[in-house]
């Protein structure tokens, strides 16, 4: 068997079937990371380099124009009203939203889906990768831009005091996420990864039932639009979500990320549980592993992850979350060199 293209290898994986070898990816890298493996500190140039199967731009949040508010403690408004502080690591933090009372949502008025500015980087990534490696634009979904815009204690309160508020919401991020998904894949975008966390160390921020009743419609409508245009749908969700699991598989998702062993997941126990159905991508943690490990320790995890999750396709293998500053470039480096030792008996 031939060596398979980046882009062949990933889409055998996210069709649960058997590709060469496994295919590697990551959702955010550090720029830190980025200019240790490549001086021009490209995130291209890097993907060229490790060999990524999949490239995908940037956090949504960068999709937006920004201006300052205190630039010496990090804080700018975006586009959506809402002011992020910026701090040591890859994604800026919500501190403020716009929509305080609920009259202000009878005024507030989403950014423009259609600004080219939106896509400059999917454009950029199309150009060099497209065919070879599988490309995806990063969005949210149902769950960020409503606590973004309403403050997350807000809107829990919300779901009892305001329940309309809620699901009003919910309707602007859909309508928003779903019009640049759709032009997204127009453009020649091979995936969507939909960036939403519902969990929380323990569990899901939210209840089964509150996840059922107020975002569960619109996440399974982003998700059915994007698949109705021919793209895969990843979904990455941080945090313990097996109480939501039967949902999210439900509404239609290709893959899920990153099934955090920190967080309670069981990624093997899901990839057994559900691998007839979704793809399962993630196996190293981003804490200690990749962070502290001697390299010949980090090397034997690996060897014992990919014997757990590598037969029978279906897995794509990356971090546990991001490669954040404080990851080990030796032990990233040598996490993908390890994995790309084996091979499916077709390919042997």
């Amino acid at each position: 068997m031939c060596a398979m293209l980046g882009s062949e290898r990933a889409r055998a994986a996210l069709l649960r079937r058997e590709p060469d070898r496994v295919p590697v990816f990551e959702l955010l890298v550090d720029r830190h990371i980025i200019a240790q493996v490549v001086s021009s500190g490209d995130y291209g140039d890097f993907a060229e380099a490790v060999g990524f199967d999949l490239v995908l731009t940037d956090t949504p949040s960068r999709l937006y124009r920004e201006t300052p508010v205190d630039p010496a403690r990090g804080l700018y408004r975006n586009e959506w009203g809402v002011v992020r502080q910026y701090g040591a690591q890859i994604v800026s933090m919500p501190k403020e939203g716009p929509i305080k009372r609920p009259e202000d949502l009878d005024r507030y008025a989403p950014p423009s889906p259609d600004d080219p500015m939106r896509y400059e980087e999917l454009g950029r990534l199309l150009a060099r990768f497209k065919g070879r490696t599988l490309v995806g634009i990063h969005l949210h979904d149902v769950f960020n831009y409503p606590y973004y815009l309403r403050g997350m204690q807000q809107l829990f309160l919300d779901m009892y005091d305001r329940p309309e508020i809620v699901h009003r919401l919910v309707r602007i991020s859909v309508d928003h996420d779903l019009a640049i998904a759709r032009r997204a894949v127009r453009m020649g975008a091979d995936f969507v990864l939909l960036g939403d966390d519902f969990g929380a160390g323990s569990g899901p921020l939210v209840s089964p039932a509150h996840f059922r009743e107020f975002f569960l419609d619109g996440f399974r409508e982003i998700v059915q639009g994007i698949k109705d245009t021919g793209a895969f749908v990843v979904k990455h969700c941080c945090g313990n979500i097996t109480s939501l699991l039967p949902m999210l598989v439900d509404a239609g998702i290709d893959a899920l990320h990153p099934l955090d062993a920190a967080a309670g997941m069981d990624i093997a126990a899901v990839k057994r549980d559900y691998g007839d159905r979704i793809c399962v991508i993630g196996g190293i943690d981003c804490g200690d592993p990749l962070s502290n490990w001697p390299v010949d320790r980090l090397e034997r995890l690996v060897e014992e992850t990919v014997a757990r999750l590598a037969p029978g396709g279906g897995w794509i293998l990356s971090s546990s979350n991001t490669l954040h500053r404080s990851v080990k470039v030796e032990n990233y480096l040598a996490m993908v060199r390890t994995a790309r030792k084996w091979r499916y008996p077709a390919a042997a």
